[in-house]
């Protein structure tokens, strides 16, 4: 990816994140970092410590997405401590930006997930919403416009989606993708997200079609530009990917599959 094109894309999520700032506030969305699987973990067994600081709890919500993709809920399974701690202690050295691409590329993919699940647009449009209200939190207002400082959670989103969606590597994406995932989107997921599907589809093209598809146009899609980007992703999986996320879209590099 050109430095032209982060650029752009980090641009959109730095203007999303400010206009939303401006908005009313809505419904409560369920927080970043959640650690469901630790509500009988107590804070003995963590090192006799009251409170787990900040990047402390993401080390422990990153093992628990690993230790849930590797061994599946807990559900009384007398190995998924002894899996979780083996997470937590390979990543003692890992720092907080890693830590959040991982929650975040998580999230992402249960987007995509429940999209196919429910073959419905909200699943997107509910973390898109996640993800501003995060770097309404988090988000420094007078950042840089051109970085993505002030909104963090979306810009990382935004960079996964584009990892996700590059037509390079060892899974080419079909030519044939161009028609099949705007029309499996409409018939899908509603004429609506199927139209903001055909005007992104060029993300997934060469370096000309990727760029006008990041271009100024798709400022008029607001919170649908990364929703739509989950979109995407979900009909490739759908079509081309036999409905796995976990085998068709890559994890960030270093992530264990």
């Amino acid at each position: 990816m050109g430095k032209k094109q982060q650029g752009r894309g980090q641009k959109r999520a730095a203007k999303v994140a400010a206009r939303k700032r401006k908005t009313t506030v809505r419904a409560e969305p369920r927080p970043i970092v959640t650690l469901p699987g630790l509500d009988g973990y107590e804070p003995a067994e963590i090192g006799e410590i009251g409170e787990i600081e900040a990047v402390e709890e993401m080390r422990y919500a990153v093992a628990e997405i690993r230790t849930l993709r590797q061994v599946g809920p807990h559900d009384g399974n007398p190995e998924w401590l002894e899996v979780l701690e083996g997470n937590v202690d390979a990543l003692a050295a890992t720092g907080e930006d890693e830590l959040v691409v991982e929650i975040i590329d998580d999230r992402v993919r249960k987007a995509v997930v429940d999209t196919l699940g429910t073959s419905s647009p909200e699943p997107a449009r509910e973390e898109v919403r996640c993800l501003v209200a995060s770097d309404g939190e988090m988000g420094d207002p007078d950042a840089d416009p051109d970085g993505i400082g002030g909104a963090p959670a979306q810009g990382m989103a935004l960079m996964i989606l584009l990892g996700w969606l590059a037509n390079r590597g060892p899974r080419p994406i079909p030519t044939s993708a161009r028609t099949r995932v705007p029309e499996w989107a409409a018939r899908t997921l509603g004429d609506g997200p199927g139209a903001v599907v055909a005007q992104l589809i060029g993300i997934t093209g060469g370096e000309e079609e990727r760029n006008a598809a990041l271009g100024e146009t798709s400022d008029d899609l607001e919170d649908d530009f990364l929703a739509g980007l989950m979109w995407i992703a979900a009909g490739l999986v759908a079509l081309y990917g036999d409905g796995d996320p976990n085998n068709y879209l890559a994890f960030p590099e270093g992530v264990p599959a």
